[in-house]
């Protein structure tokens, strides 16, 4: 029997929903629904099918270089240089709309698109990166643990989703520990939490780890009461050893539309990975005063801890160098559905998502 999704008002599944379904589908585990609601923006257009003319409509999450694009006039002029609008949806949940055909680009990340293809049948192109993932584990400073293998079994740990990260370091916990690392099974107690909680969590005690957006922490972990384990490295840190390359990738946020969309768009899609290279190049000349400018998007608000946060992106910056893929980097980023398939998080006999680089214009 295929399990669906209860749709939310207006016939939408939010993006928990499917990767969860999707992962019951597989018969690996039974996970419950994550816990806590998602954010929802209302779309601009009714019903499914293409935006107006000369529109594209994108769905992602509150996005700090958005906003600085936004209030110094880049955006407006790119409209006006190229003669294209981009209609915004900025939802935690961007995955909602694009699912119900009120999207033509959103941003996912690289684990979540075989799940999503397969319990939405949208086939997709990515065209473009943007976001490493950051989630990491910490714990607290006093706390011998470096590795999940340190902590002891049974242990409770808050991770943000049955899914999404818990997914990726379940697939490392496998493959480095030989750990089974799920919600509702395995071989720990892991309870889901919402990012900017965890951390207080860990600090008094209340859990051994947690699986943390570094700007949810960075209070504590300024002031040496959390550690992140792994010897801080990122999850593309990680990943290297496990795949024997040196990849800037595992990513969080990538550039996906719609196969129909980016077929007979494609112009625009190169279009609007101009703007954001922009973008990028923005945050590599502008960092420190986009932080300062839109603390709210890093979680921070005393100067210290803005001082702290521009410390830790100097050292693991999770945006990328450029928005642009080439083919050695897709062949390296799609690598990760192998280890998806030799430790069970994905289907053997699913096909691998649709990746085409675009030549800068």
């Amino acid at each position: 029997m295929t399990t669906n999704p209860t749709p939310r008002p207006g016939g939408r599944y939010s993006r928990r929903d499917v990767i969860r379904v999707a992962m019951l589908g597989t018969g690996l585990a039974a996970m419950p629904p994550a816990l806590g609601g998602c954010f929802l923006a209302d779309d601009d257009g009714g019903g499914s099918g293409e935006g107006a003319s000369g529109a594209i409509r994108f769905a992602f999450a509150p996005e700090a270089i958005w906003d600085y694009m936004t209030r110094r006039g880049t955006i407006s002029e790119w409209e006006q240089d190229t003669g294209l609008k981009i209609q915004t949806s900025t939802t935690w949940d961007e995955f909602t709309f694009f699912a119900g055909g009120h999207g033509d680009v959103v941003s996912t990340a690289t684990y979540e698109l075989p799940l999503l293809e397969k319990q939405t049948s949208i086939k997709t192109v990515t065209f473009g990166k943007y976001n490493l993932l950051r989630i990491t584990p910490v714990t607290r400073a006093d706390k011998p643990y470096q590795t999940l293998a340190d902590i002891p079994k049974g242990s409770k740990i808050a991770v943000p989703s049955a899914v999404a990260s818990t997914l990726l370091w379940g697939m490392f916990a496998k493959e480095l520990h030989g750990l089974d690392f799920r919600v509702g099974r395995g071989d720990y107690n892991l309870v889901v939490e919402d990012h900017f909680v965890m951390a207080e969590h860990v600090d008094r005690g209340e859990v051994e780890a947690a699986l943390v957006i570094p700007e949810a922490a960075i209070g504590l972990l300024r002031q040496g009461k959390l550690k992140v384990m792994y010897e801080g490295r990122l999850p593309h840190e990680i990943y290297g050893p496990i795949c024997g390359c040196t990849h800037p990738g595992v990513m969080g946020n990538l550039f996906t539309a719609t196969q129909s969309w980016y077929d007979s768009h494609q112009d625009e899609a190169k279009a609007f990975l101009g703007l954001w290279e922009e973008g990028i190049k923005l945050w590599r000349a502008d960092q420190a005063a986009i932080i300062k400018e839109f603390p709210q998007h890093f979680s921070v608000e005393a100067d210290e801890d803005v001082a702290a946060m521009q410390d830790y992106l100097a050292k693991h910056d999770w945006f990328v160098d450029t928005v642009y893929m080439d083919q050695t980097w897709i062949d390296q980023e799609i690598r990760l559905y192998e280890l998806m398939k030799r430790s069970g998080f994905m289907d053997q006999d699913a096909p691998t998502p649709r990746f085409e680089p675009i030549t800068p214009a």
